[in-house]
């Protein structure tokens, strides 16, 4: 029996709420197979088997064709972009042929739709760019950007319940850009309250996809995991930002607990980024691995009852006040007068040099991670090797910066 458009389009989107990409492409191949009147047009059954391929494709791959996927991807063009660009097109042209109220609102909502899509994979896209570049990542841009993208979505009667699956995964990505933002700011409660909202996100993500079905027979025989390839990017993202969490509020951590708590918690959780700051060190046969926090320049009350001048001039703090170690493996004295000296310039291009300077038969190789962040080597005498050390202080940081973990999401 034929059914009604309405019912039609709520079961479809239904299957894709439960993530059942298979189920909704199966029903509506079906569907396309009973007659309906001229008010439904039968390329819309045609659109709607893509679209739904495309869907479980967004999630199924990190947005690399392969032998399933609808059409080749052309070159140098994402190929995701390319379907749902394409879908967008198609459904523009039919929508100008049809004449039915409900059909013609449906359509005008699915096109919203796939233009929330193609922003985030526009997103993806910006991503990987910033990984190759190895440079410093400015964390309150791409905020700033998913926030744009959250503030063009509504509820797009009937895809809104596929949208609030869209809803979880700019969420999760929103808080763990804020929790990044915040640990370039050395922040301890707001990185911990973006990280805490950043897994709330993750979690009811993630409860979207437990039955879902294109991946779960195949993954038997890979891993463990059922998830879908992008949500197991947003998992080691989101492990990744725990590890650097931890790493940058490790002092903090042993005063709350204990120094074996910590250590055995890391270990057991594969929280990696002191283990690495620790062999980093020792393999380079270092003094010492420091971070190190930048507070900024402040102005003094005498500088600021001076007549005549709209603003008080800005001084500079005593170094050992405007340092703050934040971790040092082993605790070793620094010479921060001598780390003020060479301080990296402001320009933006300074955040990817590394600076070596000795004192007194101390070398201090420097690198800020974030604007605020440096890096410190120290070495008693000159380095061994001096470009391997300096290789290995590049590597580390763009750990640090994420730039690994950006470019797989297009892998």
């Amino acid at each position: 029996m034929a059914k009604s458009q309405e019912e039609i389009v709520r079961i479809f989107f239904n299957h894709l709420s439960r993530s059942s990409y298979d189920d909704a492409k199966v029903f509506m191949e079906k569907q396309r197979l009973v007659y309906l009147n001229n008010a439904w047009p039968k390329a819309m059954f045609d659109i709607l088997c893509d679209f739904a391929l495309a869907e479980k494709n967004y999630y199924d791959t990190n947005f690399e064709p392969s032998k399933n996927k609808i059409v080749e991807r052309k070159e140098n063009e994402n190929y995701l972009d390319f379907v749902y660009k394409t879908l967008f097109q198609d459904l523009e042209k039919l929508q100008t042929e049809v004449d039915d109220n409900y059909v013609t609102k449906f359509m005008t909502t699915l096109l919203q739709f796939i233009s929330v899509r193609l922003q985030l994979l526009e997103l993806y896209d910006k991503l990987y760019e910033i990984g190759t570049l190895n440079s410093w990542i400015n964390f309150s841009e791409l905020s700033e950007t998913v926030e744009n993208i959250q503030n063009d979505l509504s509820n797009f009667s009937p895809v809104d319940q596929v949208l609030r699956i869209v809803r979880y995964e700019l969420d999760c990505i929103q808080h763990l850009f804020k929790c990044h933002e915040h640990l370039g700011d050395w922040s301890y409660f707001n990185s911990l309250i973006s990280l805490k909202e950043s897994s709330d996100a993750f979690i009811v993500w993630e409860k979207c996809y437990q039955n879902q079905e294109g991946w779960r027979f195949s993954s038997l025989f890979k891993s463990k995991s059922t998830l879908p390839p992008l949500l197991l990017w947003f998992q080691r993202f989101k492990h990744m930002t725990i590890s650097k969490y931890m790493l940058y509020f490790y002092g903090i951590l042993i005063r709350q607990s204990s120094l074996r708590e910590v250590k055995n918690t890391c270990e057991t959780k594969n929280l990696h980024f002191f283990t690495k700051m620790q062999q980093l060190k020792q393999k380079a046969e270092a003094l010492s691995a420091i971070l190190v926090y930048e507070t900024p320049d402040y102005p003094t009350d005498n500088d600021s009852c001076n007549e005549g001048s709209p603003t008080p001039p800005i001084t500079k703090m005593d170094p050992y006040f405007k340092y703050k170690v934040m971790i040092s493996y082993p605790k070793v004295p620094v010479k921060f007068d001598v780390v003020e000296k060479i301080r990296i310039n402001e320009e933006e291009n300074s955040v990817n040099k590394i600076e070596m300077i000795t004192d007194e038969d101390i070398t201090y190789m420097l690198m800020r991670v974030d604007l605020k962040i440096i890096f410190i080597m120290c070495f008693n005498g000159k380095p061994k090797n001096e470009e391997r050390e300096k290789a290995s202080i590049l590597e580390f940081v763009s750990m640090l910066r994420c730039h690994r973990y950006f470019t797989s999401v297009n892998r």
